[in-house]
């Protein structure tokens, strides 16, 4: 049986989880800028979009995470993962988030988000999540999002409606991570984003300690 209803291409069996896993813990960086799929909004998507302005409404001007495929894809950032008996747990330099999800089905789903920074605070933009083995695949599904953006540059939404699918991995030293995005109310058809990132397990974590708009390319943008 196939789990069509939510993204009409991921078996319902990778909801269980497995004996058999994927290791892929370590330390990662962004290797390359990835792909992405076709972009088709709705009306409610292009209107979500059309009211976005980049300098004033992009969440990371407030040390907010926009969305999970913002932090997954930005550059200079390592992250690292560490997996337990009964959790993934993702830390992200930028911002100083900490994501723990719980191994299980949709039964381990909880209704706070998945994420918070090291001051306690949590970042529904980044959704709730519930994540499981299918062999050499670990698959994380998040729900309960925040109004967000999937890509800040252009104010590609997403919305409480939306389910994101994250699918990890690991190809020798490189994490293939596929990222897709579904929700009706927002696209035409799953957004199908791709990430390369290589393995630095000797990179630290940095406190990132962030300030409104203190970030580089906003400060880049301000100068020209």
């Amino acid at each position: 049986m196939f789990l069509k209803t939510l993204v009409g291409i991921i078996p319902l069996g990778v909801f269980a989880t497995a004996i058999a896993q994927t290791d892929v813990s370590g330390t990662w960086m962004l290797n390359g800028p990835g792909t992405e799929s076709e972009v088709l909004l709705t009306e409610e998507g292009k209107r979500l979009q059309d009211d976005y302005e980049l300098l004033e409404d992009d969440p990371s001007l407030y040390c907010t995470p926009a969305s999970s495929s913002r932090i997954w894809a930005n550059p200079g950032a390592p992250i690292k993962i560490e997996q337990t008996d009964t959790s993934i747990l993702i830390s992200y330099e930028l911002f100083d988030l900490r994501r723990e999800i719980p191994l299980g089905d949709e039964s381990a789903l909880s209704n706070q988000p998945s994420t918070q920074n090291l001051n306690g605070t949590f970042f529904s933009e980044m959704g709730s999540s519930f994540a499981s083995y299918d062999g050499e695949r670990l698959i994380i599904e998040s729900r309960n999002h925040a109004y967000g953006y999937i890509r800040t540059s252009r104010g590609i939404p997403q919305a409480p409606s939306t389910t994101a699918i994250e699918v990890l991995e690991v190809e020798g030293d490189i994490l293939h991570i596929t990222h897709t995005y579904i929700d009706e109310s927002i696209f035409e058809k799953p957004l199908v984003l791709e990430y390369f990132l290589r393995r630095a397990d000797d990179t630290v974590l940095n406190v990132y300690d962030c300030t409104e708009a203190n970030y580089n390319w906003f400060d880049e943008l301000n100068a020209n």
